[in-house]
């Protein structure tokens, strides 16, 4: 069925292809007229993936809410041909922003970008899913741009009290880990491999998961379609990815609802991120650390050099440029292998996360040392080679691994 509405949908668009470049003259000039006086843009969502989906949206309306500049702008939008990832969310954001169907403004995003070429696109927001971070702390001002009726919040509970959870007045954590099942399931089948360094074993959260359980604090591995089987047998666990009362819906309630999320460096922690929760970023790739989240906490894999016999320094790391180490293939090029975590060292910097939050947690001088240090050697300023966008703010706001610090003074050296 997905792949027969996938073959309706193509044709839908060419179709609607022809008779639009039919009359493009006509829309070329009239968008060109009105645009003196109100400048339209029509802009695709990536909205096939799903950190996309939740943050770009976000930061649009958010530097829009900002903005001084005096210009003013007529948005439309639409969605990926790769189709939506979820619904329930992409119909919150159509209650923000103009969304019309890809069929109608897909042929002429198509056309103007065989005109003006894609990158240089007037009537376009150049780089709209490339940038979805909170890089100069606007978010802090404002509240997340779109938020569940109470029905929908009230439909949620109703969900996870039918299977035995009750998370009214109780602390629950969303861990969101990577792995190949969900991509490897999308209808665009493709070789995932140069994704493959970000997925962790979902056994090496087994210790942090019993933990939390012992703090009586609720854990969620959350995710569409998962590998293995996690928590079976603790209450606390659930494992929410393989039950058969996950969807859409819930999906966001929990993700907004979250004491704080765990994340891997996968998009399904979107909206989690929307909705400014702290967070443990366990990203594999440390010039992609999520800089920015206050009070979060930070720890990347361990860059293992095979020429060295030893794991590179972050003086060594950050004489890479922003994009030499995003894919598992340039990584096999400089021959390095990435080392995951250690189970006690992924608990240790939760646990800290934790105590940031709760107002416990006390800094030693030492600790004040080495995350300065760390802070001046982690370059924030670097841009990607390929889109010349930074992914860091000026400031570093999360703390990194002060556990991990500690037991590898020598990496800061």
């Amino acid at each position: 069925m997905k792949i027969l509405n996938s073959k309706l949908k193509t044709l839908c668009f060419y179709l609607s292809l022809i008779v639009i470049t039919f009359f493009f003259p006509i829309i070329f000039f009239v968008i060109k007229f009105i645009s003196i006086f109100l400048k339209i843009r029509i802009t695709e969502i990536l909205s096939n993936r799903y950190g996309h989906l939740a943050l770009n949206p976000e930061y649009f309306l958010v530097n829009k809410r900002d903005s001084k500049i005096k210009e003013k702008f007529l948005d439309f939008f639409c969605e990926s041909k790769y189709g939506v990832c979820n619904i329930e969310l992409f119909k919150l954001w159509k209650k923000k922003i103009i969304i019309l169907p890809r069929f109608i403004l897909g042929p002429i995003i198509f056309l103007f970008d065989k005109i003006y070429s894609r990158d240089k696109n007037p009537y376009t927001i150049n780089n709209f899913n490339q940038t979805g971070q909170n890089l100069e702390f606007k978010w802090d001002k404002y509240e997340p741009s779109v938020k569940l009726s109470f029905d929908q919040i009230k439909k949620c509970k109703s969900i996870l009290l039918n299977n035995g959870i009750d998370i009214d007045g109780a602390k629950f954590v969303c861990l969101f880990n990577r792995d190949d099942v969900y991509l490897s399931s999308l209808l665009r089948k493709k070789n995932w491999y140069y994704l493959s360094h970000h997925n962790y074993n979902i056994n090496k959260f087994n210790l942090l998961a019993k933990e939390l359980s012992e703090r009586n604090i609720y854990l969620f591995r959350m995710g569409v379609k998962a590998e293995g089987t996690f928590g079976i047998i603790n209450p606390k666990i659930i494992d929410y990815a393989n039950s058969n009362f996950r969807c859409e819906l819930l999906d966001i309630f929990l993700a907004s609802r979250c004491y704080f999320g765990i994340s891997c460096g996968t998009g399904s922690s979107g909206v989690a991120y929307l909705y400014r929760k702290p967070m443990l970023d366990l990203n594999a790739n440390l010039h992609h650390l999520t800089t920015w989240v206050h009070t979060g906490v930070m720890l990347a894999k361990h860059y293992y050099s095979k020429d060295k016999n030893r794991n590179l320094t972050l003086e060594e790391l950050m004489k890479f440029n922003f994009g030499d180490l995003d894919q598992r293939q340039q990584l096999d090029n400089y021959n390095i292998e990435m080392i995951d975590c250690t189970d006690k060292e992924i608990k240790n910097a939760c646990i800290e996360l934790l105590y940031r939050i709760e107002g416990v947690w006390k800094d030693t001088n030492e600790d004040m040392e080495l995350q300065s240090l760390f802070r001046k050697k982690f370059d924030v300023f670097k841009k990607h080679k390929k889109t010349n966008l930074r992914w860091h703010g000026n400031v570093i706001r999360s703390f990194y691994s002060s556990d991990f610090l500690r037991n590898n003074k020598s990496w800061l050296n």
